[in-house]
């Protein structure tokens, strides 16, 4: 779904840095041409006043690739040493050669997107050394401000997000394991025409939620316990990524006021946050309110994240993040409280800064299910 603007950026990226430009991390590409980036496949655009836009990869993408930009104008090549079909333009060269072709042996500057990862980086650092210009920080401050496109985007994968937390919780038993939830949360939004998830669906119960990173298990949901669901998926190459909660049977006076906490938190953020204030200061926000309820030393990850081609981007909004946070920007945010080997409680609302404040995108879905 890749729009005619995301070409201009790019020929705009170009006039900024002065010099011609080289991108090959995979999400780089994705956002500028809306070429979907499968496995490790290896990608390198380049982008010049003079000479256009070029995109190398393998032989084995290539048909794909070539069709995902019939539409704009780029020229795309194939790599390849050994087979050389005849409907295909291919380059029968390594990638260091494709570089020094493009670039020449000079002492010319050359724009890279330094900063992000990508399967060539190494090749591509190794080739061109002090010649490099990073371009990094430029790419991410186009791709923090969403176009309106991004934004209906990402509500439509919030909106299915949402019917599959509300089947997973709908099918609660007793002796239902974590993994069989997360099944039906994945069944539910294939029905949707989903296919990718922003992340593999983190479905867990007591006590495997009490630690932030952990994957679902066979472990029993049983008489009483909290379900802690973040899950998001990937709508016309943009993502979403919500957490909820479940409460299922009696819960104790102490996850009651985490819970409690927690909300409080998110409310405070919503409440204050505004345009031109620094992530750290929308992080200490919430962390202040945790830290008057007695758990800031149990909230031991950053408030929210950016999100849009991946569903960790930037900007962080985390203790010591500079980074000022302009209208259009989407963020989450996601204090949590884990008390290790018992629960954990985290609550991830998706929300867009406006010249107004904060718009709640994940408004629509309830935070915690009784």
């Amino acid at each position: 779904m890749i729009e005619r603007d995301h070409i201009d950026k790019l020929y705009r990226l170009l006039d900024e840095a002065g010099v011609d430009i080289i991108i090959t991390a995979p999400d780089n590409i994705e956002y500028f041409l809306g070429v979907r980036t499968i496995a490790d496949t290896p990608f390198l655009l380049y982008a010049s006043r003079r000479n256009g836009l070029r995109l190398y990869t393998t032989l084995l993408d290539y048909y794909r690739v070539r069709s995902s930009v019939e539409h704009l104008d780029v020229e795309v090549y194939a790599l390849s040493r050994r087979v050389k079909p005849s409907d295909a333009k291919v380059v029968d060269k390594k990638w260091s050669e494709i570089i020094d072709e493009l670039t020449g042996e000079g002492s010319g500057r050359i724009g890279i997107d330094k900063g992000m990862e990508s399967p060539i980086k190494a090749v591509v650092m190794e080739k061109l050394g002090d010649r490099i210009v990073d371009v990094s920080e430029k790419i991410w401050s186009m791709r923090m401000i969403k176009e309106d496109w991004e934004i209906r985007a990402i509500r439509r994968a919030i909106n299915i997000t949402g019917k599959g937390i509300r089947e997973a919780v709908n099918n609660l038993t007793n002796k239902i394991t974590e993994a069989e939830l997360a099944g039906f949360f994945e069944h539910r939004v294939r029905m949707e025409n989903i296919d990718e998830y922003a992340f593999p669906p983190l479905i867990l119960f007591k006590p495997g939620n009490s630690y932030p990173h952990n994957l679902p298990s066979n472990n029993r949901l049983g008489r009483n316990n909290l379900v802690l669901l973040d899950v998001g998926v990937k709508y016309a190459g943009r993502c979403s990524d919500i957490t909820r909660m479940a409460i299922w049977g009696r819960i104790r006076g102490e996850e009651k006021r985490v819970i409690e906490a927690v909300e409080e938190a998110i409310d405070e953020v919503l409440d204050k946050a505004e345009p031109g204030m620094k992530a750290e200061e929308i992080y200490m926000t919430a962390y202040r309110v945790l830290e008057k309820n007695g758990f800031a030393e149990r909230f031991i990850h950053g408030l929210g994240h950016g999100f849009g081609v991946l569903v960790h981007e930037k900007p962080y909004i985390a203790y010591g993040v500079k980074t000022v946070v302009r209208p259009g920007t989407v963020f989450t945010v996601e204090p949590g409280i884990y008390i290790p080997g018992r629960f954990g409680v985290r609550i991830e609302e998706d929300v867009l800064m406006t010249k107004r404040g904060l718009k709640v995108l994940s408004r629509g879905i309830r935070r915690v299910f009784t």
